[in-house]
């Protein structure tokens, strides 16, 4: 749950949670072009374009990362920083945690399939293929961090001890990294553009 300060700080800027929209194929597409409308707006009325989205699933994503997180320091024996909201001139986000120097996301999938899905991952590209939105997003907070290294953790407290946890390591690929660069700085020149309009 974001707080009121973590609100305003996204107010206006492209995020992580939502950064995968401005990276399709090859364009930026339909889906980027209507977030960076949303993100102007916000930038002109200084609120949130849609209200924040609650649900079953996001209860649960949230009574369960505490436990995520200890689950993770028992396994790992590492300690956990919480770096809070950070942001740069184009974007900002909210990691789940940084450990040993990497970018921590965590997701609690309310739908135990999808953690059987997370389960089966082996690597960087196949949360790309699964996941791209979990993907990029951590892109993104590589980028913000200027870190190299990150740990992408599914959690489902209903499975067996052995099951409950999938650590999947994350190494970045600078390729991608210069993509995202490219297709945000492309998105933020189209919003000025239309900010410079009114």
């Amino acid at each position: 749950m974001l707080t009121e300060e973590q609100r305003h700080i996204r107010t206006g800027k492209f995020t992580g949670s939502e950064i995968y929209k401005l990276m399709g194929a090859k364009v930026l597409g339909k889906t980027g072009e209507t977030y960076i409308y949303e993100k102007a707006a916000e930038f002109l009325t200084g609120e949130p374009c849609t209200p924040e989205f609650s649900s079953a699933a996001t209860t649960w994503g949230n009574e369960k990362e505490p436990e995520a997180k200890a689950h993770l320091i028992a396994a790992t024996r590492c300690e956990i920083i919480e770096p809070g909201t950070i942001s740069n001139e184009m974007i900002c986000g909210t990691p789940d945690g940084i450990i040993n120097d990497a970018i921590l996301e965590i997701k609690c999938p309310y739908n135990s399939s999808n953690h059987l899905r997370n389960l089966l991952l082996e690597d960087a590209e196949g949360l790309l293929d699964l996941h791209p939105e979990y993907y990029w997003q951590i892109v993104s907070y590589l980028w913000l961090m200027d870190l190299k290294k990150a740990k992408f953790c599914s959690y489902d407290p209903r499975y067996k001890e052995a099951q409950k946890m999938l650590i999947l390591n994350f190494e970045l690929n600078l390729v991608h990294l210069v993509l995202l660069k490219n297709r945000v700085t492309e998105a933020k020149l189209m919003f000025n553009n239309i900010i410079s309009k009114l």
